[in-house]
């Protein structure tokens, strides 16, 4: 447990220089940070997901096993960083944050330095949540595609709910089902990268959002944040499972089928 707090930490710390040199509010509510994330993050762990490995580790070739314990350290690992940034805020950046946060959307640029640690935190969640999806595609055997972010989105647009999960929908997007047709993506390939860019938008303002509501409880912030991280894990797993349930019954079941361009399923 030790070792994997100090680890959360180190990466909190890197993610605050990260959240700062993005742009910080404006980044995340323009939907750009999201996207950043996307690309810059989920590449890396698409290609060193391996079932092997994971075989290997937890003593066990059972896919729901797997998928399970791939679950249970994401969560746990979200609910320690729930607890060290609530640990961390104090209340007067809590009351700042409040008082000066415009509802939470418009945050100022003289309350930045406020909400630093929070944007980190956020960062942090997706990579934690977004190493859990690549993980769990590959495991299922679901061709993702880094520079198509279209699964990603649809998953955590369908565990945020609301206007996420609204803009999704309207789009064509749906949990469970087809995506949008791959042919009409490629004619019409200027709008779906526009739309795309408007769920990433909402999804991204909307993690942001609820990161900052769970830590304005002084106190009771840190137990706040351990709870909220480790639900809304296991609600993008959730999701994710469903989605790629369904994407593998399309794709087939064989194992050795191509999951992603020219990246084999290893099992």
């Amino acid at each position: 447990m030790g070792n994997t707090k100090n680890e959360i930490k180190k990466k909190l710390s890197e993610a605050k220089l990260d959240y700062k040199e993005v742009g910080g509010w404006s980044s995340f509510k323009s939907g750009q940070l999201l996207w950043q994330i996307i690309q810059k993050s989920f590449a890396s762990y698409w290609n060193n997901a391996n079932v092997e490995c994971f075989e290997a580790k937890y003593g066990t070739k059972d896919t729901e096993k797997l998928a399970n314990k791939l679950i249970a350290v994401a969560a746990k690992n979200s609910s320690i960083l729930g607890g060290i940034t609530g640990a961390a805020i104090s209340t007067d950046e809590i009351v700042t944050i409040v008082t000066g946060g415009e509802g939470v959307v418009g945050l100022p640029a003289n309350i930045a330095i406020a909400v630093t640690g929070i944007g980190a935190e956020t960062i942090i969640l997706i990579r934690f949540q977004l190493q859990m999806v690549a993980n769990l595609g590959k495991l299922y055997g679901v061709p993702l595609d880094p520079d198509d972010p279209e699964d990603i989105l649809t998953i955590f647009a369908f565990a945020l709910g609301g206007s996420a999960a609204d803009a999704a929908g309207k789009f064509g997007m749906k949990v469970g089902g087809k995506l949008a047709g791959r042919t009409a993506k490629a004619v019409f390939k200027k709008e779906t990268l526009a739309a795309l860019k408007r769920i990433a938008a909402k999804v991204g303002i909307k993690i942001f959002q609820r990161s900052i509501v769970k830590y304005t409880i002084p106190i009771a912030s840190i137990g706040i944040g351990t709870v909220l991280n480790y639900a809304s894990t296991k609600t993008v797993a959730k999701i994710a499972t469903k989605h790629f349930k369904q994407r593998s019954k399309e794709f087939g079941s064989d194992k050795d089928a191509t999951v992603a361009v020219g990246t084999p399923v290893t099992r």
